[in-house]
């Protein structure tokens, strides 16, 4: 799924302290993974992993993966970062490039944030103060955040979730921190590679973020955010700057105030209706949100079949994407977490709109060992166009390594995506292109698929390859709209910037 910027912590502490859209879909083979956690050589042994983000860090178009790591009784923690070789295989540059953060790192994300087009990347700690690393331009990095005092300024609480943003519309991104045991932070760029503290926006939530999501989920062009809390009811602030110069608390309003244990949330457009639904991961009954054009939202979770399963529950982290390139999201579950192991699930949707367990059938063995997830990221790292899948473990000190999974479905079904923004030097949307939202349709002129972007993973479409697709690419803060037609799969990487 594109929602999902952020490398979370997951669950290390917990437990010491509207009908479908009626579009043809694809028949796909059920094999659909191979584990390359062995050959790639990013299964971190030794060591508790609680997060991982990934970026094309070296500028060389292949996507590198940055782990975050946690110290235990008999270790030393040092962050990873995986610089990709090509051919599966991954070399730790973590040391050569200015990111061997030692420490309890709880989040990492990678993102370009003061749009000079290198991949920049901030590193969360629980117990110290957070690292914002810039992007030297020659596969390195400089510590700004600490060094130089540009964000983080006062250590209070732990932070255990982060998100990048560009909440106010001037095309540089903005970054919202959750926390334990004291209010979030918000830190607004000033343009100039500095960071200001917000707090009279009405964000400032203080009841254990474990996992923050910007996402436009009402479709008016600003970024709205949605808080899972542990232990305590969920929040969706709606992004009233406009026309308030405020947020607005909206959860309960629009029914999405979750109140189980939670753990992680996931966005993504299910039913290719245009707006984004809402998963949540709890520890029990897990919800999917069905966004009704952004008025309310309906939980059709046990309707759909995605809100238990025979193991029992708790899922640690979640991401969409269409895993099997038949045009439709499906769920992937990371689950388990501390002394709660579980197997994940792979949840591949139907074409009447519902969702099956195909965990046994697609190849990932790992998957069906009991485990202690913490994070998942699908990324492309390959280049085929198939989303593939990483996922960081909390039992790799002991037995079960992280996990790469390379998804082999035929590049021929699917269209890749990546947007980039002008920057707001230039009036435009940030670098990165976070916020922008991609609309994907077919001949007959219905929604395919529909994407928000929120990381640097970019976008793959599952699509029919004896159609032609229409793209339509919508930046937010000019509001241009960028088209492009006649587009077939296997058109390889597609490009879009802004004009």
């Amino acid at each position: 799924m594109m929602g999902l910027m952020m490398g979370h912590w997951r669950r290390l502490l917990y437990w010491a302290v509207p009908i479908f859209c009626a579009v043809t879909s694809i028949p796909v083979s059920a094999q659909l993974f191979t584990d390359r956690t062995e050959v790639s050589l990013t299964g971190v042994i030794g060591l508790y992993s609680t997060g991982c983000s990934w970026g094309d860090y070296d500028g060389d178009g292949r996507l590198d993966l940055y782990v975050t790591n946690w110290g235990t009784a008999t270790s030393s923690p040092v962050n990873s970062l995986f610089r990709n070789e090509g051919e599966h295989l991954f070399s730790d540059r973590a040391m050569d490039a200015g990111v061997a953060v030692r420490g309890n790192s709880s989040a990492a994300a990678f993102a370009d944030y003061d749009n000079d087009g290198a991949v920049d990347l901030y590193v969360a700690d629980f117990y110290e103060q957070d690292r914002l690393y810039k992007n030297t331009g020659a596969g390195a990095f400089t510590e700004v955040g600490r060094s130089q005092g540009l964000i983080d300024l006062e250590r209070q609480g732990s932070v255990v979730s982060l998100a990048w943003g560009d909440y106010d519309n001037d095309g540089f991104l903005d970054i919202y921190l959750g926390k334990y045991y004291f209010a979030n932070d918000f830190y607004t760029n000033r343009r100039d590679g500095t960071f200001a503290r917000v707090s009279d926006v009405g964000i400032a939530d203080g009841r254990d973020a474990i996992d923050v999501s910007w996402f436009d989920y009402d479709n008016d062009g600003d970024l709205d955010l949605y808080l899972v809390n542990r232990d305590q009811e969920n929040r969706l602030y709606r992004n009233d700057l406009s026309s308030a110069g405020t947020f607005t608390e909206l959860a309960g309003l629009l029914g999405v105030a979750n109140d189980e244990i939670g753990q992680a949330a996931a966005w993504g457009d299910y039913d290719r209706d245009g707006d984004g639904d809402l998963y949540v991961a709890n520890v029990g009954a897990n919800a999917l949100y069905r966004n009704e054009s952004g008025e309310s939202f309906i939980d059709v979770a046990a309707q759909v079949g995605v809100r238990t399963d025979a193991i029992g529950w708790f899922t640690a982290d979640v991401a969409w994407s269409d895993l099997d390139g038949d045009g439709q999201l499906d769920l992937f579950l990371a689950n388990g977490g501390d002394r709660r192991p579980q197997t994940d699930v792979v949840y591949l949707a139907t074409s009447d709109g519902n969702f099956r367990n195909a965990t046994s059938e697609v190849g990932i063995l790992q998957a069906q060992t009991v485990s202690f997830r913490t994070d998942v990221a699908i990324a492309d790292y390959d280049g085929d166009g198939a989303p593939d899948i990483y996922v960081t473990d909390g039992r790799n000190y002991t037995e079960l390594p992280n996990g790469l999974f390379q998804n082999q479905t035929l590049d021929e079904r699917f269209l890749s995506v990546q947007v980039r923004g002008r920057g707001g030097v230039l009036g435009g949307s940030n670098a990165s292109g976070f916020g922008t939202r991609m609309t994907l349709y077919d001949g007959a002129g219905a929604i395919w698929g529909h994407r928000h972007v929120a990381d640097l993973a970019g976008a793959s479409f599952g699509v029919d390859p004896e159609q032609t697709y229409r793209l339509e690419v919508f930046f937010p803060v000019t509001g241009e709209v960028v088209l492009r037609e006649g587009l077939t799969a296997g058109d390889g990487l597609i490009t879009i910037t802004e004009p």
